[in-house]
């Protein structure tokens, strides 16, 4: 895992914050569930006493955003992440929640340098996946009264691509049986199916929300498919880069044959939010 998502393979993908902001956008454009899944999440729960919040991969804060008119007036905003290039984005989302906010690019190892009882809420939307192994110290630095709320994919996302991406790369003998790609990797690190399992240990109570989606591209939008697999095409074909032309040449072109047949291409987009609350982590003195 160390090789694959390294903090400076995953800046590579996400500093392009305006080419980020566009790929959610377009996944927007084409689910099919058009409910929007953060203020499904934030919907659950009464927030307006909490002060102190906490977002983890914040990125250009979407999460954030949404808390708006749903916390305490003079509730404070901490953004975490990796990638400085999304600064201005997320404290103008706090602005635009109506509440203040800082930032930092230091990432998640910042979270070992709070006290204990910290925070009053913290959220995290598909990120917890890059460091599920910080979900102790998210339930040591959560006040007991505290919330978490984490939204993540199901290990059937994008299935169909990866299905056609492997089945090309074993033909071209680039991967075997036993062989996963980067992103079932990464997702299955927290994903909808272990995320309970994984949470249980730290948290007394644990609410968990389906949220089934696809994305759905017409024939005629195959461009727009293309833009966000281009976005994503590190965790797709990270350990290919010597032949990564020829697989994504050859996906375009059973991508074209779908479309002169004209089919849709559908792919899994099916999330799950987790509340957590009651950490069970002993608090420092």
């Amino acid at each position: 895992m160390a090789e694959v998502f390294d903090k400076k393979k995953i800046r590579q993908v996400f500093r392009d914050v305006q080419k980020h902001l566009l790929i959610g956008q377009l996944i927007r454009r084409f689910s099919t569930n058009k409910d929007d899944i953060r203020q499904t999440a934030l919907g659950q729960i009464d927030l307006s006493n909490c002060r102190n919040v906490l977002e983890l991969g914040c990125a250009f804060g979407a999460f954030t955003e949404a808390l708006k008119d749903k916390l305490h007036p003079a509730a404070k905003i901490t953004g975490l992440d990796i990638v400085p290039e999304y600064k201005p984005f997320f404290l103008e989302a706090c602005g635009r929640a109506g509440y203040a906010g800082t930032f930092s690019s230091s990432g998640i190892n910042q979270i070992k340098k709070y006290s204990a009882a910290s925070f009053d809420l913290i959220i995290c939307s598909y990120a917890l996946y890059f460091f599920a192994g910080m979900i102790p110290e998210i339930a040591r630095i959560l006040k007991r009264d505290g919330i978490f709320i984490t939204i993540t994919h199901s290990q059937c996302d994008m299935q169909e691509l990866v299905s056609v991406i492997k089945k090309i790369m074993k033909q071209n003998d680039l991967l075997n049986d036993k062989q996963s790609l980067p992103i079932e990797i990464l997702v299955g690190q927290f994903s909808a199916e272990n995320g309970e399992r994984l949470l249980t240990p730290f948290f007394g109570r644990i609410k968990a929300i389906d949220y089934k989606n696809k994305l759905i591209f017409q024939p005629s939008e195959i461009d727009h498919f293309l833009e966000y697999f281009q976005f994503k095409e590190s965790f797709f074909l990270t350990e290919t880069a010597p032949r990564k032309k020829t697989i994504v040449d050859q996906l375009v072109r059973k991508l074209k044959d779908a479309v002169i047949e004209g089919k849709n291409i559908s792919m899994c987009k099916d999330d799950k939010i987790f509340i957590a609350s009651q950490p069970l982590i002993p608090k420092e003195t």
